[in-house]
């Protein structure tokens, strides 16, 4: 009944183990876009192929290390062997779940990470299409400027005894000016300007600057043929330069400035979503290596409980005791708790699968926005190139069989929505499948995944099913919201968590300071506080400065602030009909240079329910915990 409530209070976060079971053999969830490009069926070989000699010995259910025939009849009870059979299925299910959790999440993260490497292969590729179609029109641009320069030379005249235009500045304003000069001798007279023609006579004896000076200053008939289609042809080459110095002009002032603003915008964009999406992708993997410590920690510690005899049993769930002094001798060395461990392998499956639908969406997101970036670019890229090519054909027009194939190809690229996305898919496709066939071919022969204890041999179809609370756990007894005081006069009453485990542990939880619950709250309230919220990495989280990975540990407030070992512990309880608190005291075993002073110290806590009835039933629990 009291499982049953919990579940409808909180359907999401408690389902029940039998609610999940009915489920068995439902398909996964189908991966977001791009967390899988080729689903690969085999099992993982970490599930089946290596366990260590511990491992091997620890593989029968726990129920199996106490065993009835080992203990001594006036010990053994009905409730201590029905505690260990519970304790037996429920770790036979988590090794299962385990193995199932862990052979799903292997396979979705590899084809998450293989999608996402063939993105950035997208993207980088993207950069240097936009930097390659930069360089393409500078270097157009550069050639039509000198090409400019040197026909607007030819029309001037301005060229040296080689024949190779005159493009230096001071050079040219030099023939130019000697040009002037010469044309201005020639108007005092024939035979002293620029019709004798002793000035190319005493050119041709002299230097290379009066060959060159002399050239360009030299005039000729126009009235014959020859030379009327000489000047025809310099005034041609003029012409030739001016609409050159105009295409350059436009080339420099719309389509360059334009070019250079898309490919910052897209490195700029680019670096932010491989930021994110690294992250994400660094999330993910850290998520389920948590898992994996968690996984770890409890099953060591599950393996080390079961193999305990009989008797460290009884003595380690042995619950505290009334008005007694426990000595040194008394004392029980060795106490562990399994629930918290297991409970912390149970909120780290939470933790991991939240991160999941949280990271996949985001992941959606960026790609969704990438193919948005990516059909823009190839758009505007398109659009440039156009222009600049039918700025080329109007002045290659005596070229046509080397213009027109490039425009026409060009003009009937298709860019409908639908057909760029499906090439951006294919592409990503292809070389999500060409990365993958090179990382199989430069696989290491050691480079296997490592195995996980217990997992070897699990029939994974039992573990078709979610983990539930931490709270409705075989090896939890009794969970209250009380009030705790440390000893000293300065302390005061704080509320916490108080859970009694099956392991006679008493394990106290602080409450965050946020969370604004009393004595005698509901204890799933209360847990609930404990769990921090998720956060991944976002689009809007980078912007706002936020770190990736975060520096806070998700776990801290699901550490107990204090871990009290029944066995060794004394509890005194004032009985009246106001009294509702009463003192534990907990007998510790010292160690280190510590031991050489005394054997034991003693810590003591005050606790405090809400009614007298409460704290008596609450001391119960800690009397008789199983």
């Amino acid at each position: 009944p009291k499982q049953q409530n919990i579940i409808k209070k909180y359907p999401t976060l408690l389902k029940t183990m039998s609610e999940v079971e009915q489920t068995e053999g439902a398909s996964s969830p189908k991966p977001t876009e791009g967390a899988v490009v080729e689903e690969n069926h085999t099992e993982l070989p970490s599930l089946t192929e290596r366990l260590d000699d511990a491992d091997q010995s620890a593989r029968s259910p726990p129920s199996e290390a106490v065993s009835p025939d080992d203990v001594d009849a006036d010990v053994v009870d009905t409730s201590q062997i029905e505690s260990q059979q519970r304790r037996s299925a429920n770790h036979s299910k988590l090794r299962a779940y385990e193995a199932k959790r862990r052979s799903a999440y292997a396979s979705k993260l590899q084809s998450s990470s293989l999608y996402w490497r063939a993105f950035r292969s997208l993207m980088h590729d993207s950069v240097l299409e936009t930097t390659k179609a930069e360089f393409l029109l500078k270097g157009w641009t550069h050639a039509s400027e000198i090409y400019c320069m040197s026909m607007k030379s030819v029309g001037d005249w301005c060229i040296d005894e080689k024949g190779v235009p005159v493009t230096d500045a001071k050079k040219k304003k030099k023939m130019l000016d000697a040009q002037e000069k010469e044309k201005s001798g020639a108007s005092a007279g024939p035979g002293t300007g620029a019709g004798s023609d002793t000035s190319i006579f005493h050119a041709q004896k002299g230097n290379a600057d009066s060959k060159r000076d002399a050239l360009a200053t030299a005039e000729f008939s126009m009235s014959e043929k020859c030379g009327s289609m000489i000047k025809n042809l310099a005034s041609s080459a003029g012409s030739v330069a001016s609409r050159y110095e105009e295409n350059v002009n436009h080339m420099k002032q719309k389509v360059l400035p334009d070019v250079s603003s898309l490919l910052e915008s897209l490195k700029s964009e680019i670096a932010l979503m491989e930021k994110i999406g690294d992250s994400i992708i660094s999330e993910l993997e850290a998520a389920e290596s948590e898992v994996s410590k968690a996984w770890d920690s409890y099953y060591t510690k599950a393996v080390e409980f079961s193999g305990s005899s009989s008797s460290e049993l009884k003595s380690r769930r042995a619950g505290a005791q009334m008005g007694m002094t426990i000595t040194p001798d008394d004392a029980v060395d060795g106490c562990s708790d399994v629930w918290l461990d297991e409970m912390r392998y149970r909120m780290a499956v939470a933790f991991l699968s939240s991160s999941w639908e949280k990271c996949s969406a985001e992941l959606s997101n960026l790609f969704l926005s990438m193919k948005d970036t990516e059909c823009q670019r190839r758009n505007r890229i398109k659009e440039l190139m156009i222009e600049s090519t039918q700025r080329q054909e109007r002045l290659w027009l005596g070229l046509p069989s080397v213009v027109n194939p490039n425009l026409k190809e060009l003009i009937e690229w298709p860019m409908e929505r639908k057909l760029v996305e499906d090439d951006v898919q294919t592409s990503i496709r292809s070389r999500a499948q060409s990365i993958q066939r090179n990382d199989v071919e430069h696989k290491k022969a050691d480079d296997s995944t490592p195995k996980a204890p217990g997992l070897s041999g699990v029939d994974e179809n039992e573990g078709n099913f979610e983990l539930s609370s931490p709270l409705v756990s075989d090896l939890m007894f009794k969970a209250k919201v009380i009030e705790k005081k440390s000893a000293g006069i300065m302390t005061s009453w704080k509320v916490t968590l108080a859970v009694v485990t099956s392991d006679s542990f008493l394990q106290l939880f602080e409450l965050p300071s946020t969370c604004k619950l009393q004595s005698g709250s509901a204890p799933e309230v209360a847990f609930q506080s404990l769990i921090p919220p998720v956060v991944v990495p976002s689009m809007q989280g980078v912007k706002s400065g936020a770190k990736f990975p975060s520096t806070k540990s998700w776990f801290d407030h699901l550490v107990p602030s204090e871990s009290i070992a029944l066995p060794n512990c004394v509890i005194t309880f004032k009985d009246d009909k106001t009294n509702s608190a009463f003192e534990i005291v907990e007998t510790c075993l010292t160690s280190g240079a510590s031991k050489v002073f005394t054997k034991t110290i003693n810590r003591k806590l005050m606790l405090r329910a809400v009614t007298r009835d409460e704290a008596i039933d609450f001391i119960e629990a800690l009397k008789g915990s199983k």
